[in-house]
């Protein structure tokens, strides 16, 4: 898909191509149609060269500065997105960073729980083994 700046460039180069395919071809004219000496037509054709060759010129200057600003433009739009890419990269790293640390507690908190019904767990069995000892002794 062609932007306006695209499009621009395509329309100045038909431009200038028309241009020039249209002096020659009226300078060729004016040499073949033109009732004027050979030495008057000469001059017609070096005068019409001399113009189609400074339009030319001119353009063609209007068209590399135009290249130029486009090239600006590109440059900078570039370094945005680079920079805005950046500080997104940055964004998402600290948010990865934020989350890990968030699951690690939560890791942490699950490790001292389970640690903590395992004491238990092994408390509530030595008191029955103690109990079970007590039992068997006092029935024998």
């Amino acid at each position: 898909m062609k932007d306006e700046r695209d499009e621009a460039k395509d329309s100045m180069s038909r431009v200038g191509a028309a241009f020039l395919i249209g002096g020659a071809i009226g300078a060729i004219a004016a040499l073949f149609l033109a009732p004027k000496s050979g030495k008057d037509a000469r001059e017609d054709l070096r005068r019409a060269y001399e113009r189609s060759r400074s339009k030319w010129t001119e353009t063609e200057g209007e068209v590399a500065d135009r290249i130029a600003r486009l090239a600006e433009d590109l440059r900078s739009k570039a370094e945005e997105l680079l920079t805005s890419g950046k500080t997104l990269v940055e964004e998402r790293r600290k948010d990865l960073e934020e989350a890990i640390a968030i699951a690690k507690q939560a890791l942490d908190e699950e490790r001292a729980l389970l640690r903590r019904i395992r004491e238990r767990a092994n408390a509530a069995e030595d008191g029955a083994q103690g109990q079970d000892t007590t039992h068997s002794r006092s029935s024998v």
